[in-house]
């Protein structure tokens, strides 16, 4: 691994050139970004369906499907962390690394799930009044998760190591009003991005293979563009949190003394 070496350039960048470099990110990786987010959203597609199920009984009049539309959008806001997490551990590895390994990504993915457990799911659970937990994770933490799964702190600060919320503080530290402006703006862009999937894909089905649309192709046909768009949004966070410590730590400066010191080390030995 050489980490003056990266495979995306060590720069900064705003928000919307990050938006641009994800489609080209996703491009280059799409298989592997496919198998990865496939292995993390498949069994949760399940699990939503079979709740909305319950929920709704398959009742297609306007008010039922506009609660398919809420439950849906907050399952997968709930969910997505932790779906998504492959995804960006593997980022993690090809930033630095020409053949990311499958199997690294599932041994860091377990040695990762109970603070991911701890934070995502138990502490958003907490969190879930629906403006709150939309809002404190999404807006105000925005890199919790790459904080996790990337940097790997541990739960208590020891060996002059930081906790994982204190780490997680001092890279959001005084960023709120920004952070903020950048989740409504991928409110924003993610609205009209599931909005134009899915109105394109209905009107292929119909159009093209004369398809009508029941209940559970529906369902399915939602909550498979809420989780296209959660994945290309977990690629442009990935970017933003590179940019991130850029900006606030001078990264790109301490990826090279790393190399340089690694370099020097290996010459001695």
């Amino acid at each position: 691994m050489q980490f003056d070496q990266a495979r995306i350039a060590i720069r900064e960048r705003s928000w919307l050139d990050n938006l641009d470099l994800a489609l080209q990110v996703i491009r280059t990786h799409f298989k592997a970004v496919c198998v990865l987010a496939a292995w993390g959203v498949l069994p949760l597609v399940a699990m939503n369906y079979a709740m909305l199920y319950v929920l709704l009984s398959g009742d297609l009049s306007e008010e039922a499907t506009f609660e398919m539309v809420w439950w849906s959008l907050v399952a997968v806001l709930f969910e997505a962390p932790l779906a998504t997490a492959p995804v960006t551990l593997y980022l993690g590895q090809a930033l630095f690394d020409a053949h990311p390994s499958g199997r690294k990504v599932a041994r860091d993915l377990l040695a990762c799930l109970p603070q991911l457990f701890l934070f995502q799911f138990l502490l958003r659970g907490l969190l879930f009044v629906m403006v709150l937990s939309a809002v404190i994770p999404y807006a105000l933490w925005p890199y919790l998760n790459e904080v996790i799964l990337l940097e790997r702190n541990p739960l208590s600060a020891r060996g002059g190591q930081l906790s994982t919320m204190k780490r997680s503080s001092v890279l959001h530290r005084g960023k709120s009003g920004d952070y903020i402006a950048r989740g409504l703006a991928a409110a924003f862009f993610g609205g009209l991005l599931v909005v134009a999937l899915y109105v394109t894909q209905s009107m292929v089905l119909r159009v093209l293979f004369g398809v009508s649309e029941g209940w559970t192709a529906r369902v399915l046909a939602l909550q498979g563009v809420l989780w296209i768009v959660a994945v290309f949004f977990t690629v442009v966070r990935f970017l933003s949190y590179l940019d991130q410590r850029i900006r606030s730590e001078g990264w790109e400066v301490e990826l090279f003394l790393r190399a340089q010191r690694e370099r020097m080390m290996r010459h001695a030995a």
